[in-house]
């Protein structure tokens, strides 16, 4: 790998909320969540910031985290506003979302304890739908332009829930940026600019926002990543067997990601293992495992 980092602390921001499936299971989720639960199971210790409501459901969210051994003391309790809600369907096997407006976790506040541990070397994390609100959105604000920190970005756009002028300002600090198809095209779009070719496409929005790396998920096409110097690197997805569903998967793929900055491993160590566990993953239903175990079979070659 090109950068040696030691980290002092990973931090999470965003939301946490569940989704309820057609059968009306209910999985906790959101995408930091996800994230941070996973950095866990992989044995490091991230913070997580977040808001749930003083419901049945916050209450459940804190004692997951303990019983996962999650520092909870980023989890703030909102009075009046109740945990997030997603209604999750599926066509062909990939999944669609309808986000519960006016959560727990459009209200995170930037509280002195948070601005206490923005000291040293951070890994922080971030997604974009818990910038939906004015609150949290001067909250992510207020921490992401903080120095001495590497800003991984997984913008999972949703509509209607961003603007291009929230990608625009994510961009001028954001280091590694994560992206799909349809969001490359997106961000592309708002840089003002179209390129022949997915590699052209990609490589051109890495240069124009001078990332140190952007990430690209293709689903079952695989993934490839664009650093900051040589070549694009392509990562083949996996067959996957016994297929449950795909919710959850990139979040794994955005974890093993940060996993492998944490530990310097090379990008090629980084690429392969991250597209292994997003096909692991999609064998069990939901956005993070039960079993400790599913993380001792992270690939290791």
């Amino acid at each position: 790998m090109e950068q040696k980092v030691n980290y002092d602390r990973i931090q999470v921001f965003g939301e946490v909320l569940f989704d309820i499936f057609p059968d009306q299971s209910r999985v906790i989720g959101g995408a930091p969540f996800n994230v941070a639960r996973h950095l866990r199971g992989m044995s490091l210790d991230p913070f997580f910031v977040s808001r749930v409501g003083n419901d049945d459901a916050g209450q459940e969210v804190r004692l997951q985290m303990q019983e996962w051994g999650m520092d909870t003391g980023g989890l703030q309790v909102d009075p009046e506003k109740p945990t997030g809600r997603v209604l999750v369907k599926f066509h062909d096997n990939e999944p669609s979302y309808e986000i519960k407006e006016d959560a727990a976790f459009d209200r995170i506040e930037a509280v002195d304890s948070l601005e206490a541990l923005q000291v040293g070397r951070t890994l922080f994390y971030h997604g974009t739908l818990a910038a939906r609100s004015p609150r949290s959105s001067r909250t992510l604000y207020s921490l992401a332009k903080k120095s001495l920190q590497t800003v991984f970005c997984d913008i999972n756009l949703r509509d209607p829930w961003w603007s291009p002028e929230l990608i625009r300002d994510i961009l001028t600090w954001c280091n590694y940026l994560k992206v799909n198809l349809e969001e490359l095209d997106r961000v592309a779009g708002i840089l003002g600019f179209r390129e022949e070719g997915v590699e052209n496409m990609g490589r051109a929005v890495q240069e124009r926002c001078r990332l140190q790396g952007l990430v690209l998920t293709m689903g079952s096409r695989g993934a490839m990543f664009f650093p900051s110097e040589g070549r694009p690197l392509f990562a083949a997805a996996p067959e996957v067997h016994g297929f449950k569903d795909s919710v959850g998967a990139g979040d794994s793929f955005s974890a093993v990601f940060m996993l492998g900055l944490c530990r310097n491993w090379s990008w090629e160590r980084i690429m392969h293992s991250a597209v292994q566990t997003a096909a692991r993953l999609c064998t069990i239903q939901g956005a993070v495992p039960d079993d400790r175990g599913f993380y001792s079979r992270l690939v290791d070659y």
